[in-house]
């Protein structure tokens, strides 16, 4: 195999980057893939990938697509890893919180060419292209998008119609306190939050935080958390717990997951989840209505301004030294071509990445407003942490401030000046 890799010779123009390479006698060429998605489970996102898969090994009839699953909140930190050590699949999912990470390790190969081979059409039918912007670092495009993301306010609607309220009600951070107080019956409590710091994602201090600072980096990444508008969000999260009792104690011992499964099982009544997990969560509601799932916007701290809809998403890299690289650059291309993205958007359930699939009379139909409403949250109130910072990791450094905030065992500012140290730490 070539070890150079040029426009013309590894991608051709247009579908000649899906023709199946000439057959031999040789087994077929196996292409491994991270992902935090089976296809052999149950799910939109997972129906998407797999018929993905199964259209591109039909088209290519040498090649054989292994997905081997991974633990999403490490699977960008153990890429780097067994890329340093030389054994790192061939494709692996990347998210937002941990492009830096690409960047500044060797780790990841230059997709530009895939891109470039792109008929301009293909190019110009982007809904996302600052997404393209962020995986850019040196001139290099270290991934490609395959679905943009954010976070909402996920809320049960047939609690909020019982407790006397509307979406206004919950449109401030204050709002949804006094709201969580009337929901918070029974077995039931107001506000899911998992504040573990493994498997762990955004909370609701986070976004609040962003909102009144409007970030959480300065000049050249340098970390921003050690600050009163910070200690405020911060508290904020923790006197859900110990002033206004909407959230259970075990909540600083719970992760993410094990919050949404909660969530989807009747024992929360709003959450701040990201809008990937709709699906999941009209899947598994036990004990209620799917259909009364509501996907409100962020609140904020004054009624007249949302709160910032944290933009993120996944992406495909490809390891620059493996064996296969030419063949998994044609499957990251397949993966996201017209037809994988009308997959990912339905039956994935995804925000479309692409104007086209926006435009389908499909995403017109009711049981899809909330695809609507979100990418309308995009436009209205989108905004992305700076791509040369990382701060995967500043995720569990809010929770353990917070941690340490309800038990009792740092003051808050205390908390705050070790949470800076260590996501500065990591720049």
């Amino acid at each position: 195999m070539a070890h150079g890799i040029t426009r013309r010779g590894a991608l051709g123009a247009g579908l000649a980057l899906a023709a199946p390479a000439l057959a031999g006698a040789q087994a077929p060429t196996t292409i491994t893939m991270w992902t935090f998605l089976d296809p052999n489970r149950p799910g939109g996102r997972e129906t998407a990938l797999k018929t993905i898969i199964e259209s591109f090994e039909r088209a290519n009839p040498n090649l054989r697509i292994r997905v081997e699953p991974q633990v999403w909140t490490t699977m960008a930190e153990r890429f780097v890893l067994a890329g340093n050590a030389r054994n790192a699949p061939d494709i692996c999912w990347v998210n937002d919180n941990n492009l830096a990470l690409l960047g500044n390790s060797p780790v990841a190969a230059d997709l530009k060419p895939i891109v470039d081979a792109w008929p301009a059409a293909r190019r110009e039918d982007q809904a996302v292209p600052a997404a393209f912007n962020s995986a850019t670092m040196g001139g290099r495009l270290l991934a490609i998008p395959i679905m943009s993301t954010s976070f909402v306010l996920m809320v049960r609607g047939d609690l909020l119609r019982a407790a006397g309220l509307t979406r206004d009600d919950i449109r401030t951070w204050d709002g949804m306190v006094e709201a969580a107080k009337k929901m918070t019956r029974g077995d039931v409590w107001g506000v899911g939050l998992g504040l573990a710091t493994e498997r762990y994602s955004v909370t609701p201090a986070v976004l609040a935080a962003i909102g009144l600072q409007g970030g959480l980096f300065g000049d050249g990444c340098a970390a921003r958390i050690a600050t009163p508008e910070v200690a405020r969000a911060i508290q904020w999260q923790a006197d859900l717990i110990l002033r206004h009792r909407v959230t259970p104690r075990e909540a600083v011992a719970m992760t993410s997951d094990d919050a949404i499964d909660q969530f989807a099982a009747g024992r929360y009544a709003m959450e701040v989840i990201s809008n990937a997990r709709f699906d999941q969560i009209q899947r598994t509601a036990a004990g209620w209505d799917r259909n009364e799932l509501i996907a409100a916007p962020i609140p904020g701290w004054t009624a007249d301004k949302a709160g910032p809809a944290l933009l993120t998403g996944w992406f495909a890299s490809a390891w620059r030294n493996s064996p296969r690289l030419r063949d998994a650059m044609r499957f990251i291309d397949h993966m996201t071509n017209a037809e994988a993205m009308a997959l990912w958007n339905l039956p994935g359930l995804q925000v479309p990445m692409l104007k086209s699939v926006a435009a389908r009379p499909e995403m017109q139909q009711p049981e899809y407003r909330h695809l609507r409403d979100i990418a309308g949250y995009f436009a209205a109130s989108g905004y992305s942490m700076p791509a040369n910072c990382v701060w995967g990791r500043t995720l569990a450094d809010f929770n353990l401030a917070t941690q340490q905030v309800v038990l009792g065992q740092r003051p808050i500012m205390d908390a705050l000046r070790a949470a800076e140290r260590a996501t500065q730490d990591r720049q």
